[in-house]
């Protein structure tokens, strides 16, 4: 029988293991139990909040703490516990305020870790809205002011993505840090928070420090995590970028099975027994 007891991995959710109906495929199941009762240790690393993934929980059943919030929770499902966690600074009100002015077109979700907050209704908030299925409640920055926010998300038309992001650069804002989460989203998260942190803070919380971690993404916040991991994978459809950082990209994309063949290229390529 194969031997995983060595192996983590850890994966990223929309475009890597989920694909564009967000349905888990039967093939990636089924790769994912066989990698778990042969002793692996799976679990997810999302920028989705808590309320966006629970629903997953029961379905793919990671066997370790998952990673949510881009990194900004590292949360054990079994013992319904934060492990770790933080919150944005209280610049990121004056940041998303600017932003509100400079770029009216912008839709603007403030996400705490019990509410979902929508401050601008958008053509594309309203994309995403319907992409998670998640109940919301519209309110004023003014309102939710005191509250401690976990995270911004920004929507925007896919083509003046860059435009919003190099006014970030020129502004030279240091106390909160921003990453493309997607096609038309952007995030305002707590300084220094990313997907590859978390990922070293759980190896330390979890004792692995003798494992082989394996991580899988397929975009620009998924980089670090991949930069952190012993063995990066990419699915066909991931950004060229991330393509680069990966130490082996997949010949199918999330459609059609991405994670079961990168556990196939555990078990062949790193000839687990």
């Amino acid at each position: 029988m194969t031997d995983f007891s060595n192996y983590v991995l850890i994966t990223d959710l929309d475009g890597t293991l989920l694909p564009h109906n967000k349905i888990v495929s039967d093939k990636d199941l089924t790769a994912i139990e066989r990698f778990k009762s042969c002793g692996g240790i799976f679990t997810i690393a999302t920028g989705r909040i808590y309320q966006a993934t629970e629903q997953f929980f029961d379905i793919l059943k990671p066997n370790a703490p998952v990673l949510l919030n881009n990194g900004g929770l590292i949360y054990d499902i079994n013992k319904s516990q934060a492990l770790y966690s933080c919150y944005l600074d209280s610049s990121s009100i004056d940041y998303t305020i600017e932003l509100m002015e400079k770029f009216p077109e912008i839709g603007v979700e403030i996400n705490t870790m019990d509410n979902i907050y929508v401050v601008r209704m958008t053509e594309w908030e309203k994309r995403h809205l319907e992409m998670t299925h998640l109940p919301y409640t519209e309110k004023s920055i003014d309102e939710i002011k005191n509250e401690k926010w976990c995270k911004v998300l920004y929507s925007i038309e896919g083509g003046r993505m860059h435009l919003l992001e190099e006014y970030v650069k020129q502004m030279g804002w240091n106390k909160t840090s921003f990453t493309a989460s997607g096609e038309f989203l952007f995030e305002c998260l707590p300084l220094n928070c990313s997907k590859g942190k978390a990922l070293k803070k759980l190896v330390e919380i979890c004792n692995w420090q003798d494992y082989k971690i394996a991580a899988a993404g397929d975009y620009d916040n998924d980089l670090t995590m991949l930069q952190y991991s012993d063995i990066a994978f990419a699915p066909a459809n991931a950004q060229d970028v991330v393509k680069k950082s990966a130490s082996y990209v997949t010949k199918v994309t999330c459609e059609n099975g991405a994670i079961a063949e990168a556990i196939e290229y555990i078990e062949k390529v790193c000839k687990v027994k």
